[in-house]
C-alpha cells in the first residue's frame, strides 16, 4: 500500500457561486432581540418556529445567513430549556 502512486486530479474549474445572494444577516442588536421575543413565547410555539426554519432551510438550495441565524438562536433556546 505504502509503494503505491498516488492519482492527484487538478480542478479544472472552479465551483460556481451565486453572485446575487443577498447578505441580510442580523446585526449583534437584531439578534438579541431576536432571542429576547421568542424567550417571551411559550416553548411549543418555539418548537413549531424551529420546524418551520427547518424546513424552509432543507428545501432551499443555500439558505440565507438570516435564515440560519434564526434557526441557531431558535435551537439554543429550545437546548436552553431543555436542561
Amino acid at each position: 500500500m505504502a509503494n503505491k502512486k498516488r492519482i492527484c486530479y487538478t480542478p479544472l474549474v472552479m465551483a460556481n457561486r451565486h453572485t446575487d445572494f443577498p447578505n441580510n444577516a442580523m446585526t449583534r442588536d437584531q439578534l438579541k432581540e431576536f432571542e429576547r421575543s421568542l424567550s417571551l413565547l411559550s416553548p411549543v410555539m418555539v418548537r413549531e418556529k424551529y420546524k418551520h426554519l427547518a424546513d424552509r432551510c432543507r428545501f432551499l438550495d443555500l439558505p440565507s445567513p438570516r435564515l440560519m441565524q434564526e434557526l441557531v438562536a431558535t435551537w439554543k433556546l429550545l437546548w436552553k430549556w431543555r436542561k
